[in-house]
């Protein structure tokens, strides 16, 4: 990061400076790129991969993350801190790490929760979102492994939480005291169908905006991966490519605490949740 969004990144003078600087070193950018997901999802191969191909870059959950104190804010509907932060520091950085490149990727699944109307705002018909899928078992059970489900400290710094006013299933008193539902596992399941909620919601508002459906699985697959970068627009030597893509990064192994619960019982938890969901009308 240059030193002077560190040392004096909150003088109005010197943002301005900053961006102008950015904005031409950007000037080339054909495409900014961001992940709409659930985390826990490929997001680190992803980058790996366009880091792999000329001409494009991309940053895993770059500085700053918009998690922690601003996704607190934005669950509190304190728009002037979330607005500050993107425009003092995060619109900065984003062209920072575009700078010189005709696509660029950012991997963070905190776009979703707490910016994405701002990068919208600021770039406008150059942005493109990828949505990232991952089964929801299996997404739930790598947080449950983790033990940093929503409505634990570490989990609400990342994830979201189920307690907030404006969620799009908003079913905390379930969670909290249905003794079908109390397990752990189910706050982890409820983090996915709420993210899909909220995804959908956007791409229903933004009609006009790219968004490319991508399996967390397919990542296995190198000519569905080829098939992606092509729908964004991103030209690249296919062959090359071919000879560099790896398997998934950030299985975070050494973080987890707790096994997954069996693959069985996950699944069978998933339906009974999506009964009860479905019959509430989500």
């Amino acid at each position: 990061m240059h030193p002077l969004i560190t040392t004096l990144k909150y003088h109005p003078l010197t943002v301005a400076i900053c961006k102008a600087y950015y904005q031409w070193r950007c000037r080339n950018l054909q495409k900014i790129i961001f992940v709409a997901t659930t985390g826990r999802s490929g997001t680190m191969t992803l980058a790996e991969v366009f880091n792999h191909i000329p001409g494009c870059h991309a940053e895993h959950e770059p500085y700053p993350t918009m998690s922690e104190d601003i996704l607190k804010a934005k669950t509190a509907g304190d728009e002037a801190v979330v607005r500050a932060e993107y425009w003092q520091k995060k619109a900065i950085n984003l062209r920072r790490g575009a700078a010189g490149y005709a696509f660029y990727c950012e991997a963070n699944h905190l776009f979703i929760k707490t910016y994405i109307e701002y990068a919208l705002a600021d770039f406008g018909d150059k942005l493109a979102i990828i949505h990232l899928i991952r089964d929801p078992v299996k997404v739930a059970n790598s947080i449950y492994a983790l033990q940093d489900f929503p409505g634990t400290e570490e989990g609400n710094k990342w994830w979201l939480d189920y307690t907030a006013a404006g969620n799009h299933i908003p079913i905390a008193e379930v969670l909290d005291n249905d003794p079908e539902f109390k397990h752990p596992f189910y706050k982890g399941l409820w983090y996915w169908y709420e993210m899909e909620a909220r995804i959908a919601h956007w791409r229903q508002a933004l009609p006009n905006v790219q968004f490319v459906e991508f399996q967390t699985e397919d990542f296995n697959d190198p000519q569905k991966t080829c098939r992606l970068l092509r729908e964004l627009g991103v030209v690249f030597d296919e062959a090359a490519l071919l000879t560099k893509i790896s398997a998934p990064a950030n299985t975070r192994e050494h973080q987890k605490v707790s096994h997954p619960l069996p693959m069985e019982q996950a699944i069978a938890m998933n339906a009974q949740f999506q009964r009860f969901l479905a019959a509430k009308g989500f």
